[in-house]
């Protein structure tokens, strides 16, 4: 069981955090190298500026601007990741994301229909996945954990979490009031 709880999860006294985490980096890794790898590109040849045979030593600064487009690179695919986070907890799940302003959205298992993990032929490789959570009324996805690590290990604990409060109707479940 998880011990750090965000601040935006409010826990009843009979409620456990199960799982909380962020989409997974491993999309993105060639994004972020090639960020990186500018931005050291850009301070190597700016140190090394004299021995760079297209620049006069008076334009030694010029190799920085590789600095912010390879932090650029590195904020329009790390950010949106790190923005987004997800928690499953013994009576709920939710989805956090924003980085200034924030948005939380909060299912009830209770209410939870339905869970579908998938996972393209890359993504399997990858070990990271996207689980669909279906709620009675709404007709279609509710919530989606998308690009999570280890997506059948989180859809386990959800599908027992489902099991424990009695949605799904199957062995052991407890009678819905």
């Amino acid at each position: 069981m998880a011990t750090d709880v965000p601040e935006w999860v409010h826990l009843t006294d009979e409620e456990d955090l199960l799982w909380s985490g962020h989409p997974s980096l491993r999309p993105v890794v060639p994004a972020l190298a090639v960020g990186l790898g500018l931005i050291v590109a850009g301070f190597l040849l700016a140190l090394l500026a004299s021995p760079v045979p297209f620049l006069p030593p008076s334009l030694w600064f010029v190799p920085l601007v590789l600095v912010p487009v390879g932090l650029l690179i590195v904020a329009r695919w790390y950010l949106p990741r790190w923005a987004v986070r997800y928690t499953i907890t013994s009576e709920e799940v939710y989805r956090k994301t924003g980085i200034l302003s924030r948005d939380v959205t909060q299912l009830r298992l209770d209410r939870v229909q339905n869970t579908q993990l998938s996972q393209s032929f890359v993504e399997r490789l990858l070990s990271y996945g996207d689980i669909r959570i279906d709620t009675a009324g709404t007709g279609g996805t509710e919530l989606v954990f998308e690009g999570i690590d280890r997506p059948q290990e989180v859809n386990a604990i959800l599908t027992e979490q489902l099991d424990e409060v009695g949605v799904g109707g199957g062995i052991g479940s407890r009678p819905r009031s």
